[in-house]
């Protein structure tokens, strides 16, 4: 018997839901992301994040959606559809950025520079492996 997805949608309809968008928008994303822990768009470190991301090639921007949301996929509709929250998990420290991919949240530490920020994020998402570092 054959299926009756045929009916319900078009094949680049279908090819989106599996396959997701192809638009990586991050200003979309950078827009609809929410903010905790005393983070706001405006705190240093959040505007840093910003910035590394919106330098990253399409590879890496990749790496931190899997690292952030478990998926290296844009949901259907875009990045704005994805509800990204970037908390703040304590003061200044050498530990790497971590995520709940569950829930799609980002836990900074309050980096005290973009240097830094920007080095143990790429490296966060860089060397990480599902559950486990390599």
């Amino acid at each position: 018997s054959e299926s009756p997805l045929h009916m319900m949608f078009t094949p680049q309809e279908l090819e989106m839901l599996i396959c997701g968008e192809k638009e990586f928008d991050f200003n979309e994303l950078e827009n609809s992301t929410e903010y905790d822990g005393g983070f706001s768009k405006e705190t240093n470190c959040v505007r840093w994040f910003w910035e590394a991301v919106h330098s990253m090639d399409l590879e890496d921007k990749r790496k931190l959606l899997q690292f952030t949301t478990g998926s290296d996929r844009i949901p259907v509709g875009g990045l704005a559809k994805l509800k990204l929250i970037i908390a703040k998990n304590g003061p200044d420290s050498d530990r790497l950025p971590s995520a709940h991919t569950c829930f799609n949240v980002l836990l900074l530490p309050e980096y005290s520079s973009k240097e830094k920020m920007g080095e143990l994020l790429m490296k966060a998402i860089k060397e990480c492996k599902g559950f486990g570092m390599l």
